[in-house]
């Protein structure tokens, strides 16, 4: 039910997705939910954002730890998020996205996504730092780089194109070369 719930309100969103659908969704009985969710759609939800993006996450660290240029750690970000964009024909987005956008009135859910944002900004400013930033600047590039993807994805679904994240990877790479020569990551991380 978790996979479902995650499935259905990355294409439709949180409020685009009921209980029966995602129980119908996933071929479970609709006894299940009270017993495994007794905190009801927030807690499914809460459960859905979790999988789906630690699986995500999981990819991106492990391809990150392989990097040995700035430009493919920005490849390593970019690519599960435009193979997701393929694999599912530009249907399914980004779970936090999704949720931001229908949960304002759900704190719970709200600061959930707010602190899975900020985990990864966080990585994303690491990866930063490993090639010589400054944390400050690290923490501000980071930033950019995630509005940018975040808005990449929204187009990407509405044209029905990985050309906005290969424009955000290439623009983001690009930084590479005005940023001081790359010989791999900083002797210091």
């Amino acid at each position: 039910m978790v996979r479902s719930a995650a499935t259905l309100m990355r294409e439709r969103g949180i409020h685009g997705v009921g209980l029966r659908e995602i129980v119908t969704h996933s071929g479970g009985p609709r006894g299940s939910l009270g017993r495994y969710f007794p905190g009801g759609k927030t807690q499914l939800m809460t459960e859905a954002i979790d999988v789906a993006l630690a699986e995500l996450f999981d990819e991106v660290d492990r391809a990150l730890t392989e990097v040995e240029t700035f430009a493919d750690a920005i490849g390593a970000i970019v690519a599960p998020w435009r193979r997701l964009l393929v694999d599912h024909d530009f249907a399914l987005g980004c779970p936090l996205a999704a949720t931001v956008v229908d949960a304002a009135d759900n704190d719970y859910l709200r600061v959930h996504v707010s602190e899975l944002l900020a985990r990864w900004q966080a990585s994303v400013a690491d990866v930063y730092v490993k090639f010589g930033d400054p944390p400050a600047v690290a923490d501000e590039q980071s930033t950019l780089l995630l509005t940018a993807l975040e808005g990449a994805l929204i187009l990407a679904r509405a044209r029905r194109s990985t050309e906005p994240l290969d424009t955000v990877e290439r623009y983001f790479a690009s930084r590479a070369s005005a940023r001081k020569p790359e010989t791999g990551p900083s002797r210091n991380s």
